[in-house]
């Protein structure tokens, strides 16, 4: 009996040996809790899409496809909202011209406000001081600035009613109807009839200045400038 016992023992040890090497060999499976979304990977296998360390978040700003961006480019064409249409206004608006911003016209305007308080005042309000023989200089100007714009039906005009007065000045006219710039071609306009008032209309009621040419000058510019002031003001051209 003693035998037998010895024998079967012989036995099983060695079956429990060969049984506990193969269960080490083997490689233990990780335990995943049920709720959890994380895929086992093997070694080297690249990361699921759905890996949450993976996820790739959106940048702020960020537009999803089909989605509309929230800060979209702005559009270079203006804002209809803020082209002003011609005529669209009550007051019409005033020319621009590069002449305004010349710090040389700046200041010949500003003498020129200095002669016309000594000389236009004798028959025209200036800054509200003066006669009341012809409307206020602010008028009269705004007026002026009005004309301009109808200068080549007039100098036409002129050529075939007064064709010796036409030919007279003829380079002046020329050189009027030639420049695009609206303030420039009233400047032009303005020195001849400050030097001569009838010489383009001989039914002109300004008497003749004795003025220097610096002085036209600067009178010229603060007429338009004064215009120009009129305009935005909305101030009417008298009858």
């Amino acid at each position: 009996m003693r035998q037998f016992q010895t024998r079967q023992w012989n036995i099983l040890l060695p079956v429990a040996l060969i049984s506990a090497l193969i269960s080490c060999g083997k490689t233990q499976t990780p335990v995943v809790p049920a709720n959890s979304s994380m895929e086992l990977k093997n070694p080297g296998e690249p990361t699921s899409a759905t890996d949450p360390v993976e996820i790739e978040r959106p940048s702020v700003g960020a537009v999803k496809p089909g989605q509309a961006s929230s800060n979209p480019i702005p559009s270079q064409e203006p804002d209809p909202a803020e082209v002003v249409e011609p005529g669209s206004s009550d007051t019409e608006k005033a020319p621009v011209s590069l002449l305004l911003s010349d710090p040389e016209f700046e200041r010949r305007a500003k003498l020129g406000h200095l002669v016309a308080k000594r000389r236009c005042i004798l028959c025209h309000k200036v800054d509200g001081r003066g006669a009341i023989l012809q409307p206020p200089l602010i008028q009269v100007s705004v007026r002026r600035l009005e004309r301009m714009k109808v200068i080549s039906e007039h100098l036409d005009q002129l050529q075939a009613d007064d064709p010796d007065r036409y030919q007279a000045r003829v380079d002046l006219f020329n050189s009027i109807e030639a420049e695009p710039d609206l303030l420039r071609k009233m400047s032009i306009w303005l020195h001849g009839y400050l030097k001569q008032p009838t010489f383009d209309n001989p039914q002109a009621k300004m008497p003749l200045q004795v003025l220097k040419p610096e002085e036209i000058d600067q009178l010229a510019s603060y007429v338009i400038q004064l215009a120009v002031e009129g305009v935005k003001q909305g101030v009417p051209t008298p009858e």
